[in-house]
């Protein structure tokens, strides 16, 4: 639910022009959201700029860390899913002493269209990822139903073509889906990635009723290596959950290393619930980065399953 605050105690707080959103779920760290003009307008520019501190004490969240080379990675999103951002302080500015004291960060932002937005802000604090989340209203939204998504597999933009496939072939809820995007350009495949904030790929991900947020990234021999010593998730659950999470850390906080050039990049995911998804990969063909957005159907896995599966791979291996 939106509310507007007033935050205090802070020399960074917002103007009072300013419209104050309080993030989703609560915790032991509070974000707010503070919106100037206070009510944003489709292609005028709006300052945003983010508050962390202390729930029980509300002292400025004292040393946050960077991660994948930003402090706060910041994702807007329309809800009808014609327009994405993965956006940070540090594209504008740099952090400096000062910014991490108040631990407040800001950005200038042009919402493209009318509509209703989620950003989504994702930050690190004693080796643990935290991540929270506001509703914008931009103008006067369309009261029209959104056009069914479109399930097809292939995108072209500026020029350079993305084919989506996965293994296995039906996106089951629970299950451990492979997500392997192959490019090209003129008919050629692509060899010439760039890394994007550390990684080949950053994929961020909503269901289409903008719930169950997902955000991750190439999935490389190194990450496969560490995640195959955990513990068995049947048999110790919350110790191998525990260890994931320091893992993703660790691994994000370690020096960048481009290991896949292309034309393929793969990424793992596990949906957490049936539905349709938004998919956005950011990569950069040639260094210049580029999002290509799908959508996909997760269904829910029932008995059977495999068993279709098994028969999906069989007719396709067969060809024509």
């Amino acid at each position: 639910m939106l509310a507007a605050l007033l935050v205090q105690g802070c020399d960074k707080a917002a103007p009072p022009a300013a419209t104050v959103l309080e993030a989703q779920p609560g915790g032991p760290y509070r974000m707010t959201l503070a919106l100037d003009p206070r009510q944003p307008k489709a292609g005028a520019e709006t300052r945003l700029t983010w508050h962390l501190s202390h729930t029980a004490s509300g002292a400025p969240l004292e040393n946050l860390q960077v991660l994948h080379e930003r402090v706060v990675h910041n994702f807007i999103v329309n809800l009808d899913f014609t327009s994405f951002a993965h956006i940070h302080h540090e594209d504008f500015r740099a952090v400096t002493a000062d910014d991490l004291k108040h631990a407040s960060l800001s950005l200038p932002y042009r919402f493209p269209s009318a509509g209703h937005y989620r950003v989504v802000s994702e930050f690190t604090h004693r080796k643990r990822s935290w991540i929270k989340h506001f509703d914008v209203v931009v103008g006067t939204p369309a009261t029209r139903a959104a056009p069914p998504a479109d399930l097809t597999r292939t995108r072209v933009v500026a020029g350079i073509t993305a084919q989506l496939t996965m293994s296995p072939p039906l996106a089951l809820a629970g299950v451990e889906t492979e997500l392997v995007l192959t490019l090209s350009r003129a008919g050629q495949p692509v060899t010439d990635l760039a890394l994007v904030l550390g990684s080949e790929i950053h994929v961020a991900l909503w269901r289409e009723d903008g719930q169950h947020f997902g955000h991750t990234h190439s999935y490389t021999p190194h990450m496969a290596t560490m995640l195959g010593a955990l513990p068995d998730p049947n048999k110790d659950p919350a110790r191998r959950g525990q260890m994931l999470a320091d893992m993703m850390v660790m691994m994000m906080n370690m020096p960048s290393e481009l290991v896949f050039h292309g034309p393929q990049i793969p990424a793992h995911y596990v949906f957490p619930a049936p539905g349709i998804y938004h998919l956005f990969f950011q990569c950069a063909p040639g260094g210049t980065p580029q999002v290509f957005h799908f959508a996909l159907a997760v269904q829910a896995y029932r008995d059977g399953m495999q068993t279709r599966i098994a028969s999906i791979v069989s007719n396709d291996s067969a060809g024509p």
